[in-house]
């Protein structure tokens, strides 16, 4: 597994939940402006409701834009058999010869498919596995679930 071709998933999935934000923001607006939607009494609110809806949408898609900058931006640290998990880490858990590999980055919410066919849980570094996962290393047990799951990859 190659961590370098994580933070280029990680923006594609991120321009893809952007482009379906201003497509629903526009919808939204349409909606909103629309002759036919057009109040025909004090009672008729859906024009109002679509103009709330795309001015929510409109302030969901700054906040993705200004994550996106952000994650541009941000230079992954590099991790070697020495180091503790920090956020940029890369982890590979082995259990009962499960596999999983988790990516602690600026946010998460996501899960990458690789060009390897491998399967990659990315975790904000505010979520409490996070928490539990810094500062461990190599070979460190961390129990999930009532599962003891080892850490034997890190980069």
């Amino acid at each position: 597994m190659n961590k370098s071709q994580l933070k280029p998933l990680l923006l594609a999935s991120l321009d893809a939940e952007i482009d379906a934000a201003l497509a629903a923001a526009q919808t939204a607006r349409e909606a909103a402006a629309h002759e036919d939607n057009q109040p025909e009494n004090k009672y008729d609110t859906f024009s109002l409701e679509a103009a709330y809806l795309a001015h929510g949408q409109s302030e969901r898609i700054l906040g993705l834009q200004q994550e996106r900058i952000q994650l541009a931006r941000w230079q992954v640290p590099e991790f070697d058999d020495d180091s503790t998990v920090a956020t940029g880490a890369l982890i590979e858990l082995a259990a009962n010869g499960q596999q999983r590999l988790i990516w602690i980055a600026l946010l998460g919410g996501r899960i990458l498919d690789t060009d390897e066919g491998n399967k990659v849980q990315v975790i904000s570094q505010q979520t409490p596995l996070a928490a539990r996962l810094r500062g461990l290393g190599l070979e460190d047990v961390l129990v999930l679930d009532g599962v003891s799951w080892e850490i034997v990859g890190l980069q």
